[in-house]
């Protein structure tokens, strides 16, 4: 009888995952006619582009067009037999059908720009819930990525109702992903709702898009900025020592820049036709998401960009508004910030990158308020608590499909007088006390990421260790995926800096064989310099990595 009751248990969670394959290959069947329509002229199209497309891959649905690209969701025909995908796998369970998202990067695109998207993916191999390149081909003028696909929800239809607990998860998968790729020398520079796939039912995302990343180097911007570049020690930069900087110009520019505030409206503002040499510096992104410092054309730009982002979508989240700011260009931009933070604040940062900030607008007040203040006031109902919802995480979470392995929750075990979901009854006072607790400490984390000043900006690895999003007894470091060459193992790596080459010192054990690209090591005896490919001799925390485990 338990014989036929574990058999009957295996049919109906195949029965199950059959099911959800099938929901997953159908959901173009789902959308308006109209809708359908044109997607299935975009497939066909890619399809007579790519012809040895269909020898691989089933094109099934679109996932998301924008200006350089179409994303589609197709399925792996070969998945078990044909590929290695061990190092993209995100989930040991063996599906009938392996989704993946194919990304078509139109003609439009520069060839500089699609060799910089798929270098820079493949320097954030390994990275925490990071889209992992699976690979790329092209065929004539046609680019298309083969990316892992993740399902995941638009964010306007649960960012209102995601419970606290949702949302934590939510920033836990993102900050990671920004540690991760920050230690890599590389800034997103597109984070937003869109680039970001979130699984509301299981609380895992994935930061995807890195069509407009780049690696943190110095732009031609006239003017020094008042704060170093980022470092190993200052990963958002300081502000340079008095020693640095001519305080005297500074404040005769600020007292200039004040002075033309009281001027008429002829005689303030820009010119329609500046005669002067302009500065140059990265300012890709997306309005409303854009730092202060990339629209004041800083020519040190840092990882503190992409964290201003995060905390935009955590506003979002707080204020049960998105979008929040949607200005036409970069003084529109600086002109909705100011008039939260205030005039005073505004000068300052434009100070910090060598600029100056005038305005005659008689409501921008000269001191403004502080984010809690603007949050609260765009959302009066913010402490009462939310009602526990059955379609997002925590709450749908079975015992059928636990959160993965790469999720700390994973690693904690429910208390003994928990219900159905791992959660221990409480009354509605401790609920309402730990709503506001969690409320408060959201505060402070939205102030920290939104700090207008970028060098006093916090940074993924401090907001992980912020309060809000802490975990008793889970320490980051523990999981952090260490840049190539660095971790435990870090001398036995080297890096050839003129091929951008890894390679690992291997002290080859009795009767082992060599591979053929194998070389002798000539500063240490008896071992041999082995090539390694991205996302290979990767060490996790701790841990050496698995060339060097034994």
């Amino acid at each position: 009888e338990s014989e036929g009751n574990d058999l009957d248990m295996e049919s109906d969670e195949e029965a199950m995952e059959e099911f959800s394959d099938d929901e997953e290959e159908y959901t173009l069947n789902a959308r308006p006619e109209e809708e359908r329509i044109e997607i299935e002229a975009q497939m066909l199209s890619l399809e007579r582009a790519v012809p040895s497309l269909t020898n691989d891959y089933r094109l099934v649905d679109r996932l998301g067009t924008g200006t350089f690209s179409t994303v589609f969701k197709a399925v792996d025909l070969h998945h078990q037999t044909k590929w290695d995908n061990s190092l993209w796998r995100q989930s040991n369970r063996m599906s009938r059908r392996v989704f993946v998202a194919l990304k078509r990067i139109y003609v439009t695109s520069a060839p500089d720009r699609i060799r910089n998207e798929i270098s820079i993916m493949e320097t954030c191999r390994g990275a925490r819930y990071v889209s992992q390149i699976i690979t790329a081909f092209r065929e004539r003028d046609q680019i298309v990525l083969v990316l892992p696909y993740q399902r995941n929800d638009d964010f306007r239809e649960f960012f209102r109702f995601l419970p606290m607990e949702g949302i934590k998860a939510y920033f836990r998968c993102l900050f990671r992903a920004l540690r991760d790729i920050h230690a890599r020398c590389i800034i997103h520079r597109d984070v937003k709702p869109a680039n970001f796939l979130f699984d509301p039912r299981m609380g895992v995302g994935t930061l995807c898009d890195f069509g407009l990343a780049c690696r943190v180097e110095r732009a031609s911007t006239l003017g020094l900025c008042y704060h170093t570049p980022a470092s190993k020690l200052h990963p958002h930069g300081r502000i340079r020592s008095k020693e640095e900087m001519d305080a005297e110009l500074i404040r005769q520019k600020q007292r200039e820049a004040r002075a033309r505030t009281t001027f008429k409206s002829e005689r303030v503002g820009y010119l329609d036709k500046d005669p002067r040499p302009h500065s140059r510096a990265n300012r890709a992104g997306t309005r409303g998401f854009r730092a202060p410092e990339v629209l004041l054309k800083c020519g040190d730009q840092t990882g503190a960009i992409d964290v201003w982002a995060a905390g935009t979508i955590l506003c979002f989240f707080l204020t049960n508004k998105f979008p929040l700011m949607n200005s036409g260009d970069d003084v529109e931009a600086l002109m909705e910030i100011a008039s939260i933070i205030g005039r005073r604040k505004m000068e300052k940062v434009a100070t910090l990158h060598s600029r100056t900030f005038s305005t005659n607008i008689p409501s921008l007040a000269d001191e403004g308020v502080v984010w809690s203040q603007f949050v609260e006031k765009l959302n009066p109902n913010l402490r009462i608590p939310r009602p526990p919802d059955p379609r997002f995480f925590p709450y749908c979470i079975s015992h059928d499909h636990p959160p993965p392995p790469s999720s700390p929750s994973s690693r904690k075990t429910s208390p003994p007088s928990s219900d159905a979901f791992g959660h221990s009854p409480t009354s509605p006072s401790s609920n309402c006390n730990e709503w506001e607790h969690d409320v408060e400490n959201a505060l402070d984390l939205l102030e920290k990421t939104m700090h207008p000043e970028s060098v006093k900006r916090i940074t993924p690895l401090q907001a992980l260790r912020h309060p809000f999003l802490l975990e008793d007894g889970v320490d980051d470091n523990d999981f952090f995926p260490h840049p190539p060459g660095g971790g435990v193992c870090a001398n036995w790596h080297l890096i050839d800096d003129e091929e951008g080459s890894y390679f690992v010192r291997i002290r080859l054990r009795d009767g082992e064989p060599r591979l053929e690209d194998d070389d002798e090591d000539d500063e240490e005896p008896g071992t041999i310099l082995r090539r390694i490919s991205a996302g290979e001799g990767i060490a996790i925390g701790n841990s050496p990595c698995e060339f060097h485990s034994e």
